[in-house]
């Protein structure tokens, strides 16, 4: 996989953040990060997992600076 599949993934992703149980969303990054770390030992799961929405803490609220720019 590339770089363009780990975006367009994260923003499929993240376009249903607000569907799903964040649990249950959080645990979706998880496999996905797996599926692709396994794929490319150089996966950046910390990226993802902000390109995905959500950081160490939890959900990243829309308003925050990550969205921005």
């Amino acid at each position: 996989m590339t770089r363009k599949d780990y975006i367009q993934t994260a923003n499929i992703l993240k376009s249903f953040i607000d569907e799903i149980p964040q649990t249950t969303y959080e645990d979706l990054i998880d496999s996905f990060s797996d599926w692709f770390k396994s794929d490319n030992e150089n996966f950046d799961f910390a990226r993802f997992e902000k390109a995905c929405g959500i950081d160490e803490i939890g959900l990243i609220p829309a308003g925050s600076e990550m969205w921005k720019g």
